[in-house]
């Protein structure tokens, strides 16, 4: 009766990455959530949890830089058998804004894209009492087969 219980319901999966502020920072975390989600065989996942992360990691990125902050940026990926939760933390508690670009800027597009892609995101501030900065957390639904 166990073995049939633990079959029915999928095993909770969680990864992290630390990163560096650093533009290499984001292809390396697409790749390491290529790998995780390759290993969880959530490839149907993969090119919208890549997108997601880019988006969320540059923007992390750019406010750590824009703050002057010397700390880093964290990825984690968290699959319940359901949807895929992509979280990136940072030290900014400021949230991103969605930017309102015109038809020939080059950016300004990316929670556009967090948006369209997800069916589901926010940033939320993080306690100082659990490091502060923010947290902006995006869910990726299983494709219905």
């Amino acid at each position: 009766m166990a073995s049939t219980l633990a079959a029915a319901r999928p095993r909770c999966r969680v990864d992290s990455l630390e990163l560096g502020a650093l533009p290499d920072a984001v292809p390396s975390a697409r790749l390491h959530a290529r790998a995780v989600l390759r290993e969880w065989g959530l490839d149907a996942l993969m090119n919208e949890a890549e997108s997601v992360i880019a988006e969320v990691v540059t923007n992390a990125i750019q406010a750590t830089r824009d703050a002057a902050l010397d700390s880093g940026v964290r990825l984690t990926l968290k699959f319940d058998g359901e949807g895929l939760l992509l979280s990136v933390w940072d030290a900014v508690p400021i949230p991103p804004a969605p930017a309102e670009p015109d038809a020939d800027s080059e950016s300004g597009r990316g929670l556009m894209i967090v948006q369209a892609l997800s069916a589901w995101w926010d940033a939320c501030p993080v306690p100082a009492a659990h490091g502060g900065g923010k947290l902006v957390r995006a869910i990726l639904n299983m494709p219905k087969a």
